[in-house]
C-alpha cells in the first residue's frame, strides 16, 4: 500500500510506523466474500485476512456448489463433501491470536469481532438451491442496496446461487415498483462479480437473464494453475509452490497460518471425500507430490486481483496483475481469452498472464505470515513504494521521446533495485498488426475443465517493437513509434525490489496515450 515519502522516510529511521499513515477504508476496493468451504476455499481466507488491510472486505458469505453442500434431510438430500461452517469462525478465532502483531504493521487491519458480525450462512442445502430467503442472502441483498458509492467486487467462490437468491429478493420487492428502474441501473453501476468458474447453473439459469447488465469476470480456466492443475506447467513458475520452499517460509507462523493446509500434513478436514483429503495419504496414491507441497488456492485470484500494488489491475480487466488478465468485455462479460507471451515455451498462453506472478506474489505472502509472529515493525520485512513524478497517466506524440522518473521508498531502509519493462500483450498499440492465428483450448486430461487458452509464437511475428534505455535505473526512455494512432496505448512498468528478507517487490504501472 502506498505510504507517504515522509512516513516512510521516518519509518525506516526507526521513528515512526508506516502503519500510522494509512489511508481510509472507503479510499479501498470493497468486495464480499462467497465461498463453499472447500480446502482451497480455506487457504484463500487465510490469505484474504492477511490483505485485509489492503480491501474493505464488506462481509464472508457461506454458500454451496456442485462440489460442496450441506444437504436437507427432510427433502430427502444428502450432504456432500459438507465441511460445515465451523471452520471460518476458527479461523477467525486465530486471526483474532495473531491480530496484535498484524496491526503492528500495518493499523488497517480490522479486528476478528468485525468479520465475526459480517459472517452469514447463505444458501448451502443444495447445488444450486436459490428458493429459500436465507440469512447469508439477506445480508448480499443489503450489502447490494446499501448507499455506498463505491463499485462492490462480489468474490465467488463457490456457486452464485446466495448471490442469485440476494438479486431475486431485490427483484421480488421492487420489480412491480416505480423504483424498479433506478435499482437496477444502481447495480450494474456498483455489482462486479469476479466468478471462479461456474460452480452451479444459478447465474446462467437465473443471473444471466434477470440482471444482464451485471459486470462479470469469468475467470475458467487460469485459476486451475494456482489451484489442483498447478503441476502442469513449467517448473520455472512452481518454485515458490514446492515442499521446501512451504517449509522455509509458511510452516511455523503462529495460530492462523498453522490453519494453513499443505499436501499430506496430517490434516482431516471431516464432512470431505476419504479420496479428496490431501492432508492424509494423498501422496501414496500421487507420487508425484511430495509431503508439504501447495495444495490450492484456485480463489485467490478473485481478491488479488484487488491487490493494491500499483499494477492498476482492477481498474481493467484487461490490464492484468496477480488476478489474471481477461480479454475485452464481451457485452459486460470478460473471460480468460487474454494472452500472454510465456518465453520458457515461446507460447501465447491465458495462463502465463496469472503464473508470470507466482513468486512475487508468494514472496509477499510469505512476508506478511511472518508479520503474524513478528511483534515489532523492525522483525519483519515491508513492502517498498515507488510512485512514478510524471504521473500514471501520460500523453504523447508519435515519434516522441518519452522520459519516466520514479521515486522508491524502502520503510525497512532496504537497497532498492529498479527494473522497468513494457507490458506489450497489455498495449493496444501494435495489436492489430499482430498475427492472430486460433487459440487452442486445452483440457485437464480425462475431463471437460478448461486450463489454457493458447497458442504458438508464430515466425516473422511482431511482439515488442520499443525499445527502453535506462531499465534498470529510475529514470527510463523510449521513444513512441511513428506509426502510433491517436489513442494508442503502451504500458510500461515500473519494478522495484528490495534486498531484505522475501526480496519484496512493488510496481507502478504508466499508461502511455497518443495524442
Amino acid at each position: 500500500m502506498k505510504k507517504s515519502v515522509l512516513a516512510l522516510g521516518l519509518a525506516a529511521a526507526g521513528i515512526f510506523n508506516v502503519a500510522n499513515a494509512e489511508a481510509p477504508y472507503d479510499s479501498l476496493p470493497r468486495t464480499v466474500i462467497t465461498t463453499d468451504g472447500e480446502v482451497d476455499d480455506m487457504n484463500s481466507v487465510i490469505r484474504a485476512l492477511l490483505y485485509s488491510n489492503e480491501m474493505d472486505i464488506a462481509g464472508i458469505v457461506i454458500t454451496s456448489s456442485t462440489y460442496h453442500y450441506a444437504g436437507d434431510p427432510a427433502a430427502g438430500i444428502a450432504p456432500f463433501r459438507w465441511t460445515g461452517t465451523n471452520w471460518i469462525y476458527k479461523f477467525l478465532n486465530d486471526y483474532e491470536k495473531v491480530y496484535p502483531n498484524l496491526v503492528r504493521h500495518d493499523s488497517n487491519f480490522r479486528p476478528a469481532s468485525y468479520y465475526r458480525a459480517r459472517t452469514h450462512i447463505g444458501n448451502i442445502t443444495n447445488v444450486g438451491e436459490m428458493d429459500k430467503i436465507t440469512d447469508g442472502s439477506e445480508f448480499l441483498k443489503n450489502l447490494f442496496l446499501d448507499n455506498d458509492p463505491r463499485t462492490l467486487y462480489v468474490q465467488t467462490w463457490g456457486g452464485t446461487n446466495t448471490t442469485a437468491r440476494a438479486l431475486k429478493s431485490i427483484e421480488e420487492e421492487y420489480r412491480n415498483t416505480p423504483q424498479w428502474n433506478a435499482i437496477r441501473d444502481k447495480l450494474a453501476k456498483k455489482l462486479f462479480l469476479y466468478i471462479i468458474l461456474d460452480q452451479d447453473d444459478s447465474y446462467n439459469n437465473y443471473i444471466a437473464k434477470n440482471w444482464s447488465n451485471l459486470t462479470v469476470v469469468n475467470d475458467r480456466c487460469d485459476f486451475w494453475h494456482f489451484a489442483y492443475a498447478w503441476q502442469m506447467h513449467e517448473n520455472d513458475v512452481n518454485t515458490a509452490l514446492h515442499a521446501s520452499w512451504n517449509v522455509d517460509n509458511l510452516l511455523n507462523r503462529g495460530a492462523l497460518m498453522d490453519n494453513y493446509a499443505l499436501m499430506d500434513d496430517g490434516r482431516w478436514i471431516d464432512g470431505e471425500l476419504p479420496e479428496e483429503q490431501r492432508g492424509v495419504g494423498y501422496i501414496a496414491r500421487n507420487p508425484s507430490y511430495d509431503k508439504y507441497d501447495f495444495i490450492s488456492e484456485g480463489d485467490s485470484p478473485s481478491f488479488l486481483y484487488l491487490a493494491q500494488n500499483g499494477l492498476r489491475s482492477y481498474e481493467n480487466p484487461s490490464y492484468g496483475g496477480w488476478g489474471g488478465r481477461f480479454g475485452a468485455f464481451s457485452g459486460n462479460r470478460a473471460i480468460n481469452d487474454a494472452l500472454d507471451f510465456n518465453p520458457v515455451n515461446n507460447r501465447f498462453e491465458s495462463v502465463y498472464s496469472l503464473s508470470r506472478w507466482f513468486d512475487d506474489m508468494q514472496n509477499d505472502f510469505a512476508a506478511r505470515a511472518d508479520w503474524c509472529i513478528a511483534d515489532a515493525y523492525w522483525k519483519a520485512n515491508h513492502a517498498p513504494s515507488v510512485f512514478i513524478e510524471e504521473g500514471v497517466n501520460v500523453y504523447a506524440r508519435a515519434g516522441e521521446t518519452v522520459m519516466l522518473h520514479a521515486v522508491a521508498q524502502d520503510p525497512d531502509g532496504d537497497n532498492l533495485f529498479y527494473r522497468w519493462w513494457r507490458y506489450f500483450e497489455t498495449d493496444t498499440y501494435q495489436d492489430d498488426k499482430r498475427i492472430k492465428p486460433a487459440i487452442v483450448r486445452e483440457t485437464i486430461p480425462g475431463t471437460d475443465f478448461l486450463i489454457n487458452m493458447a497458442r504458438d509464437l508464430l515466425p516473422g511475428e511482431i511482439l515488442n517493437v520499443i525499445e527502453l534505455e535506462g531499465v534498470n535505473t529510475p529514470t527510463v526512455t523510449f521513444t513512441v513509434p511513428a506509426d502510433a494512432e491517436r489513442g494508442d496505448t503502451i504500458h510500461i512498468i515500473c519494478e522495484v525490489q528490495d534486498d531484505g528478507n522475501h526480496t519484496l517487490k512493488a510496481y507502478q504501472r504508466v499508461i502511455v496515450t497518443v495524442r
